[in-house]
């Protein structure tokens, strides 16, 4: 059972619903929230009863980007000076850790719906781009902040946005900082939809993530897997890897019996993801 003071998990039918748990500090991202959201996204790509995930903020902002006072924290007791590499290695091997973090939603093999409303800046901007599907509530504003803080975005955004709108969008968010609302972020394609309060965001991604689960789960698996593989391969080499799931899953599969048997007696199918 995945356990943590600034996440929590629900399960129901088959949907997660994943939420960042720190209210009073608007959900910045700490160094023990970046460590749990890794956890919880390994404990949930173990579990094969949860075929959809959502994310989603609690209190008033889904997330304000990094907890700067948090990270600039030291546990270490007094010691000698380390030298300018060594300090420089463990901030690679830190900032490592927060890609590591956003990463492992981005390579959850269910489907992975954030639920966005208020404020989504900076590290929350990393996050979004790391999920599948992407809706948001009317008030929010999305930001890539870093160089208004004189730092160049290293945790995912710069990688992943590309994929989601167009390079000139891309470079206008990056190289200016801007907000930007939610009807901008709908017209550049960075969200599917805009719904009128954060509730109806949740309920609304619940909903999706709920249709996706009503699906036979090794077919959605397989879909998200070839969609992200296909983003590094050939047309010719995707169409093989997909040709090759189906003959050595789809067909094999006792969904897709299933499927068959209950289009013949005119019924909902019920899927077992075997």
């Amino acid at each position: 059972m995945f356990l943590s003071s600034v996440l929590s998990l629900e399960l129901d039918n088959h949907v997660a619903t994943l939420w960042l748990d720190r209210p009073d500090k608007r959900n910045a991202m700490s160094r023990e929230l970046w460590g749990d959201l890794q956890r919880a996204m390994s404990s949930i790509a173990e579990d094969d009863t949860i075929r959809a995930v959502v994310i989603a903020g609690r209190g008033k902002s889904f997330c304000v980007g990094l907890d700067l006072a948090d990270l600039n924290k030291s546990d270490d007791a007094p010691t000698k000076p380390a030298s300018e590499a060594i300090a420089s290695l463990k901030q690679l091997d830190v900032t490592r850790a927060f890609q590591a973090a956003i990463t492992s939603v981005a390579d959850c093999p269910v489907p992975v719906i954030a639920a966005i409303h208020s404020h989504c800046i900076g590290a929350g901007l990393d996050l979004i781009t790391a999920c599948d599907i992407r809706i948001t509530a009317r008030d929010a504003v999305f930001s890539v902040r870093e160089t208004k803080i004189g730092i160049v975005a290293d945790v995912g955004t710069l990688q992943r946005l590309p994929g989601v709108v167009n390079r000139g969008q891309v470079a206008e968010l990056a190289y200016t900082g801007k907000d930007i609302d939610a009807v901008r972020a709908e017209k550049i394609g960075l969200v599917n939809d805009v719904y009128d309060s954060a509730e109806d965001t949740v309920a609304a991604a619940q909903q999706i993530a709920g249709e996706i689960a009503g699906n036979a789960p090794l077919a959605v698996r397989g879909t998200k897997f070839v969609l992200q593989q296909s983003e590094e391969l050939t047309t010719e080499q995707s169409l093989l890897l997909n040709a090759l799931w189906t003959m050595t899953t789809s067909l094999n599969s006792n969904d897709l019996k299933e499927a068959m048997l209950a289009f013949t007696q005119k019924r909902p199918p019920v899927f077992s993801g075997s």
